[in-house]
């Protein structure tokens, strides 16, 4: 009993050591803050290169602060629909409900890969009605994704509600993938990773995806995703405070002038 004992101690005090060492280790970015004021919005940037254990940080005390996900979502929401077999995978085929819609690209069948890269609402709204609030719950807790308090709204839960995660939570979400920890199919991952690649160059490709709080005030804008080039991969999550929906196109123009700014990307 008491060599049980003693191997649990040992065993609680390597596992919290454990947790302790994947804490990443924080660099304040101060000069990062030319690009928020270039674009006139207040906001937060994280960026981590894949094994370095450090993230470089735009407002630390924001980048730790919880947001409604908006889009962003969209890719645990995908995960989830492709586990479950409520998409069989990306070209899974979603009929348009005959409502029109502001965003003309949504109003129209859409296929998995095409509603991803035109954050159609309406069609992860029906693939969140299909998975059911008991399994969305149970892997939204399972991932550990920001809070995790989907409430009671299952098809606007990500929009509006109790959800938050930080920037920093972001990119823990973002590690998990890439690196296929999360409790998901290697086929559904790897699925999910295919969509994500929204921005290509030579030499490099950008998996990512936007958000849009737009139920908020003010507006939070997101972009959240990760860079591969080279054999190094790079992951960044910004968030920003979007006062008129002209800035929404500062959340890849911070991101991308950062990129720049480090040598990741050519000018």
């Amino acid at each position: 009993m008491r060599f049980r004992l003693l191997l649990l101690a040992v065993l609680l005090i390597q596992a919290c050591a454990a947790t302790t060492s994947r804490q990443p280790a924080m660099t304040e970015r101060a000069d990062w803050g030319r690009h928020f004021q270039a674009a006139g919005v207040e906001g937060a940037l994280v960026l981590m290169k894949e094994g370095s254990g450090k993230m470089q940080v735009y407002n630390p005390a924001r980048a730790r602060t919880g947001y409604l996900p908006a889009s962003t979502f969209k890719i645990l929401n995908t995960l989830v629909a492709l586990e479950t077999g409520v998409a069989a995978g990306p070209d899974t085929l979603f009929l348009w409900d005959g409502k029109e819609r502001p965003i003309a690209a949504w109003n129209r069948d859409l296929t998995l890969r095409e509603a991803f890269a035109v954050s159609s609402v309406p069609v992860y709204q029906s693939i969140a009605r299909a998975v059911g609030r008991e399994r969305m719950t149970r892997y939204v807790e399972a991932v550990k994704y920001g809070n995790a308090d989907i409430g009671t709204a299952i098809d606007t839960f990500w929009l509006e509600g109790n959800l938050r995660i930080s920037a920093t939570e972001q990119i823990e979400f973002l590690r998990a993938l890439y690196e296929e920890r999360l409790p998901f199919s290697r086929r559904s991952m790897d699925m999910v990773k295919d969509v994500m690649a929204q921005d290509r160059g030579d030499g490099w490709v950008i998996r990512s995806k936007t958000g849009w709080a737009a139920r908020t005030q003010p507006n939070i804008g997101w972009w959240v995703g990760w860079l591969e080039r080279g054999g190094d991969t790079w992951f960044f999550a910004v968030n920003i405070d979007m006062a008129r929906p002209d800035q929404a196109k500062a959340r890849k123009d911070i991101v991308m002038a950062v990129l720049k700014g480090e040598g990741l990307l050519p000018n």
